[in-house]
């Protein structure tokens, strides 16, 4: 086998020049680079606007409404020619002609789908051409539409491409309650052509169980592989460590023989173990089933779950923050070769009857394991930017603010294999939907036959990660059925759509090619079969919590709910002030009603939501800037209320999944992280509620109650002390507990007391609570009635700035009098601090480091402290 790779510069151009607008000039010769989305070419050469800024994105949506053709000259040698030939197209968005030497090869029209077209009778020696037409996804929608029996209705926005949910593309390119509508197109990773004259190893697929004896594991593998004929071919298996994460460097004999042995690899890797299989062909697809057995591999854990994290965890507080060890399983067959991670895990996604209802958490390695996490959308609207540094930056925050999970949603895509390496190594659960969300679906036999094979091949291709703990069916489909007139009023026919295609296409292919996970039919879901509403329901399987937002209840509405897993919930922030000055002009839009602000709020009526609640909890702030951060305190606040009662009610509650961790443009939403890449006080407020052993610290039914959260499977005894203090810092009561152990895996209750009780008006004091184990102290601080009724002091804060030998900053702050929600801003410097969000108490001095990223502007220790922001709530008044 053979492969040629066609990327680079390929010139694009409209198939129909009268598409372009008027005024809109381009160039006589337009380069594209391969990969590549059309968007960023057009942009690159000043075609169109940034459809980031302002409202640019009404003059770009033409750009999805045209067919635009790419072509490129390569060449071949007759060398080549012997065999047969293929092109290749992976991620090909979403509806694109292929054309070689003027001659057509094959259409691609589902972007989640491998493409594979023979040419060997169309390529030539000599120079060749490929050319590759980008038919309008919108226009194939709208064409589609005219041909159903009945509608198909899908949510939609106040800027959108009508019909998305007809045609298999990312689904919010769209555009959703927090997204830009972008219909780009292209090719985003490299296009192939491949000669052989015997086939493909298309996937290999491996499951890892413990043998137990000598703490061997046998791996089993599944190879499929398409054959172009009937012949005889050796298989070859062979498992290494991979040096780059490997941290104790083991050389574990085979534990069986066969043609196994112990040998070193090309790239110097330790071979530990490999297998030969001769296997007679036939034509098409093959499956070849064998085994390995491994001694002694390190162990996979989801991140700070394991032994030697735990331990740390118990002494300092944190995990080691160590990648896991992975291992590389090489298969080889007549020419093909394939290398992929394997690592040594149980994982079992637990659904059981119980007295609460029906269960669901995640068991790993016997361990009980509270998925902390976030929900993910594509990174970036553009394709081009959705880089190997972006998804690592952005899971790297997910790992650093102590969360293990992430919900890859099904608005979305399946994602990069980048996504998935680093998912593995950094120890990220996964909770993986399918690619349907928030709309009915067609069910005829050409879309399910589409379907079929997109989930075929994205479940073969992804099911050897070992960070995969579940495959959902859906996002929010089943109650979509409710959603639509159409649907409301004909409702039979809609649930046989539905089940057609989740249980009959969908369901049915993820059960075939991955029986070792749980097939879990949508979210949310009561459980498969199980048709409740569970945006409401909350004794069983996973939750969507939008009552506080969408319906406006107060955040003790959170209270209202013992759920056993939410993997929805959220509340929206506006962004930062470095973040609105990407997308506004200071001099016109610096007003939360200004048309380019409200322009980038896709939420209906959602900064009418954020100020409304100002006037619940707090004093209504007056300057923009001042709207901006309390926006993002309220943000925290929220989330936090949620979090610290959930993890409290462990083990019936065992999964608080935020909506969500990042954006995709710059844009007011429920999002952790602003596009840039900023930390939101969400972000930092979640790597305190979410502390492997933290504090639960919250007012419920007029009591205050004090939990003690431990997700170690280590028994601690912690010390808590109480404080009730006064606004002018004065202390009022303090108690202490020492003697009262927490087990491994569960909450206990430190304190619970009615705040009548305390003696004190619920608006003359807060409560401080101050949580020692090993070497670490964790504190937190609760208002006993909302924040606008008491009447807070000037703090009087004072900071210092030291720059360290690496290069990060120390600040030291200080208050005469109590200071609440302090958020520390290093405005466009890109960075993160330590902490923030802080609460100071006067003669307690708060140390916080600041670090600036790979790529972030190094300034003087003067300089830096010129540009750090230090506000707090009383700043507001």
């Amino acid at each position: 086998m053979k492969i040629m790779t066609i990327n680079g510069d390929f010139t694009l151009s409209p198939c129909n020049k009268n598409d372009i607008p008027a005024g809109t000039i381009l160039p006589k010769k337009m380069t594209m680079r391969f990969p590549g989305d059309v968007h960023s070419t057009l942009l690159r050469n000043k075609c169109i606007p940034d459809p980031y800024y302002r409202k640019n994105e009404l003059d770009v949506q033409w750009v999805g409404k045209t067919d635009w053709q790419a072509e490129t000259s390569f060449s071949v040698s007759a060398n080549f020619l012997k065999g047969r030939q293929f092109i290749e197209l992976e991620d090909a968005d979403t509806f694109v002609r292929v054309f070689v030497n003027k001659k057509e090869a094959g259409l691609c029209q589902n972007f989640f789908r491998k493409w594979r077209f023979e040419i060997t009778d169309l390529l030539k020696a000599g120079t060749n051409t490929l050319r590759l037409v980008f038919e309008s996804a919108e226009r194939h929608a709208c064409e589609k539409a005219e041909t159903l029996t009945h509608p198909a209705p899908c949510s939609v926005y106040d800027i959108y491409s009508p019909h998305r949910n007809l045609v298999r593309k990312t689904q919010c390119n769209a555009g959703w309650d927090w997204g830009i509508c972008l219909m780009v197109c292209g090719v985003y990773s490299p296009i192939k052509i491949v000669q052989t004259a015997t086939g493909f190893l298309d996937y290999v697929q491996t499951t890892t169980v413990p043998t137990g004896k000598e703490k061997n594991w046998e791996v089993g593998i599944k190879a499929i592989y398409t054959s172009l004929k009937a012949t005889k071919t050796r298989f070859s298996f062979a498992v290494s460590e991979d040096s780059e994460v490997a941290t104790s460097p083991k050389n574990p004999k085979a534990a069986d023989g066969g043609h196994e042995n112990v040998t070193a690899s090309a790239d110097g890797n330790s071979v530990l173990c490999e297998k030969s299989v001769d296997v007679q062909l036939i034509p098409g697809e093959n499956i070849i089933e064998t085994t390995l057995t491994i001694k002694n591999p390190d162990i996979w854990w989801p991140a700070g779950c394991s032994p030697a994290d735990e331990k740390n965890i118990t002494k300092t507080g944190e995990p080691l923050f160590r990648e896991n060890t992975l291992y590389t399983l090489t298969a080889k067959a007549a020419g093909s070769i394939k290398k992929q991670n394997l690592a040594f895990r149980t994982l079992e996604a637990v659904s059981e009857k119980d007295e609460h209802g029906r269960s669901l958490y995640f068991k790993v390695n016997g361990k009980p394991v509270y998925a902390k996490g976030s929900n993910w959308i594509p990174c970036d609207a553009l394709p081009e930017r959705q880089t190997p540094q972006k998804y690592n930056e952005l899971l790297s925050a997910l790992v650093a603010a102590n969360q293990n999970c992430i919900r890859v949603w099904g608005g979305g895509r399946y994602e990069k294999d980048v996504f998935y390496d680093l998912c593995d190594r950094k120890g990220i659960l996964i909770w993986h939907d399918c690619m349907f969300a928030c709309s009915t679906y067609p069910a005829d036999a050409d879309f399910l036959d589409n379907v079929r094979l997109e989930v075929r091949h994205q479940i073969r291709r992804l099911s050897h990660h070992p960070s995969i703990a579940l495959w959902c069916g859906n996002n929010e489909n089943l109650g979509a059925i409710t959603w639509y007139e159409e649907s409301r009023k004909n409702r039979d026919l809609y649930v046989v759509d539905y089940d057609r295609l989740n249980e009959g296409t969908v369901g049915d292919e993820v059960r075939k090619n991955d029986p070792s996970r749980r097939w879990w039919s949508s979210s949310p879901c009561s459980g498969n079969d199980d048709f409740a509403d569970n945006w409401h329901s909350d004794g069983c399987g996973d939750m969507h919590y939008w009552s506080v937002w969408h319906e406006k209840k107060p955040f003790e509405a959170y209270y209202d709910i013992t759920p056993r897993f939410v993997s929805e919930f959220g509340y929206q922030s506006l962004p930062s002030l470095s973040e609105t000055k990407t997308f506004a002009d200071e001099k016109t839009d610096f007003n939360i009603t200004s048309p380019v602000f409200e322009f980038h709020q896709r939420s209906p009526g959602g900064n009418s939501i954020i100020f409304e609640n100002f006037a619940r909890y707090f004093r209504v702030p007056s300057t923009f800037a001042d709207m901006l951060y309390l926006s993002q305190v309220q943000q925290a606040l929220a989330i936090k209320t949620a979090v610290n009662y959930w993890r409290s009610l462990r083990p019936v509650c065992m999964g608080a999944i935020i909506w969500q961790l990042n954006d995709l443009w710059p844009v007011s939403s429920w999002s952790s992280i602003e596009y840039s890449g900023k930390w939101k006080l969400l972000h930092y407020a979640a790597k305190q509620f979410f502390e492997p052993i933290g504090l639960s610290l919250y007012k419920k039914d007029g009591k205050i109650k004090c939990f003690v959260v431990n997700d170690t499977s280590l028994s601690v005894i912690p010390a808590l002390r109480i404080s009730y203090i006064d606004f002018n810092g004065n202390l009022l009561h303090q108690e202490e507990i020492t003697d009262k152990e927490v087990p491994g895996n569960c909450s206990t209750c430190f304190f619970n007391t009615d705040v009548n009780s305390t003696g004190f008006p619920e608006d003359s004091f807060f409560v401080y609570a101050e949580l020692t184990y090993g070497d670490t102290t964790t504190s937190d601080a609760l208002f006993c009635t909302q924040p606008k009724k008491c009447e807070l002091m000037e703090p009087k804060i004072k900071y210092s700035v030291h720059e360290n030998k690496d290069g990060s900053y120390k600040i030291t702050l200080k208050a005469e009098k109590p200071a609440f929600y302090v958020l520390l801003d290093a405005n466009s410097i890109s960075g993160v601090f330590s902490r923030n969000l802080l609460t100071i108490i006067p003669g307690k001095p708060e140390t916080v480091t600041f670090r600036t990223n790979k790529n972030g502007r190094k300034l003087s220790e003067k300089a830096f402290q010129k540009k750090l922001v230090v506000t707090t709530l009383r700043d507001i008044y």
